[in-house]
């Protein structure tokens, strides 16, 4: 449920929005307005009939200049990308029923600064990019003024060059950082190796396994990096306008632990009143998930965690490495 104390709309951009606008933002349309990316332009144009009037949509390719550039389509649609597969790499982790080239075309592109001048648009202060290794270049193209107004990323990461000459997540990182940035959560995707094109290839042959288990490692290959500018959280704390805004970033999220400790800093040093602070938690709070019995505090949840504990099922150590937003 989106908060009820939002005023003015948080400008929103998804790059990579083909399968529709991203399933952690769908609560926060009302305070959301959302330009959304799909380079074919019919399915764009029925994307847009079936839209609300606060998402955009865009037949645009975002790269990292303007022009025409190959663009390798996969077997796997969602796969493809303005970078070749890198073979020797991307193949080990996945079949060529997934990462194997079907045709390479060419297509009209545009970058970022060029489309946010050539269509009028505002700077978005929240954006989610997913297109397969071209995540950096589309935000090189910025000026460092028109980055500052960028307050939340959602970026898809490679740890590996699964397609030729991609930056990896620590070009990413240093570009991040650089530009005041801080990583705040990183949600990863990992991967058993494949051969012959059969998935889980050598579980197969030595353990007759064919299904992931978390007795099992996998390897760290890719990722969903969130990242949120440090400088803002400064300013949420001068203007109860942009503390909303930020608390809207992080309950999307589920930082809401995080977006408590805010509203109680807030009230701290004078940017909202003690009784403010309060009508703000209680809306920050209608969000949140309601706690299983074994999750709740108090004497019925310390008693349900230790007799979880005492007949083997204590979950707790794992829960970090769950999240919603969103499930690949």
């Amino acid at each position: 449920m989106a908060t009820t104390l939002a005023s003015d709309p948080i400008h929103a951009m998804d790059v990579g929005a083909a399968g529709g606008v991203a399933p952690q933002w769908q609560d926060y349309l009302p305070v959301l307005e959302v330009d959304c990316f799909e380079p074919d332009a019919k399915e764009c144009a029925l994307r847009q009939r079936e839209s609300p009037p606060n998402l955009h949509w865009f037949p645009v390719a975002l790269a990292g200049s303007t022009g025409r550039r190959e663009f390798y389509v996969l077997n796997r649609s969602t796969g493809s990308s303005l970078y070749p597969p890198n073979d020797p790499v991307i193949l080990e982790y996945s079949g060529r029923s997934y990462a194997g080239v079907r045709r390479v075309i060419e297509v009209d592109c545009m970058s970022l600064v060029d489309f946010l001048a050539e269509h009028r648009r505002p700077m978005p202060s929240l954006m989610k990019l997913d297109t397969q290794g071209t995540e950096l270049e589309i935000l090189s193209s910025l000026a460092s003024q028109q980055l500052e107004g960028l307050l939340c990323v959602e970026l898809e990461v490679e740890f590996l060059e699964l397609y030729k000459g991609q930056p990896t997540f620590s070009d990413v990182q240093a570009f991040m950082r650089d530009r005041g940035f801080r990583l705040l959560d990183l949600r990863t995707h990992r991967s058993y190796r494949n051969a012959n094109d059969e998935p889980f290839h050598y579980l197969r042959k030595y353990l007759g396994t064919a299904a992931g288990t978390s007795a099992l490692s996998a390897e760290l290959v890719a990722g969903d990096a969130l990242y949120v500018r440090e400088a803002f959280v400064q300013a949420a704390l001068e203007s109860r306008g942009r503390l909303i805004s930020y608390l809207c970033l992080l309950r999307m999220y589920g930082f809401y632990d995080l977006a408590f400790w805010l509203v109680e800093k807030a009230a701290r040093e004078g940017a909202v009143s003690p009784s403010d602070a309060r009508d703000i938690g209680l809306d920050v709070a209608k969000g949140a998930p309601r706690p299983a019995l074994s999750q709740r505090a108090g004497v019925a949840g310390e008693i349900t965690r230790r007799f979880l504990w005492a007949i083997g099922h204590d979950d707790h150590e794992v829960f970090w490495t769950r999240r919603r937003w969103p499930n690949q």
